[in-house]
């Protein structure tokens, strides 16, 4: 997957995915894509849709995943501000503020710190 970043004060990521690859994101953070992007909607379980809940997340997430070859998709934020790539391993895991995640590769794992 490649991606940009573009826009000031608005701004918005434009992923570029080969066939098969997938992305995750807040539900409503989609801004455009191309016809062969197909979407699916997840909770990600009773336990981890919960967390979310309670922690002022939405309920559900979106998978968007590239099919029939090289797939755009781009995302942008409800509100102005920036859009920071940062790299997200099991040995540097972030904790983020609420409403502050935008999307991430599939293999990133969602979950609700207290």
């Amino acid at each position: 997957m490649r991606y940009e970043i573009s826009g000031d004060n608005m701004p918005a990521v434009i992923c570029y995915l080969e066939n098969g690859e997938s992305m995750i994101n807040e539900s409503g953070a989609m801004a455009w894509m191309s016809p062969n992007m197909e979407m699916q909607t997840q909770s990600g379980g009773l336990g981890k849709a919960l967390g979310r809940m309670f922690s002022g997340e939405r309920i559900f997430q979106n998978s968007y995943t590239a099919r029939g070859g090289e797939g755009m998709i781009a995302f942008a934020p409800s509100f102005p501000g920036s859009i920071l790539a940062l790299d997200v391993t099991p040995e540097k895991p972030l904790i983020l503020q609420k409403r502050a995640f935008l999307a991430a590769e599939s293999g990133v794992t969602l979950s609700t710190f207290f």
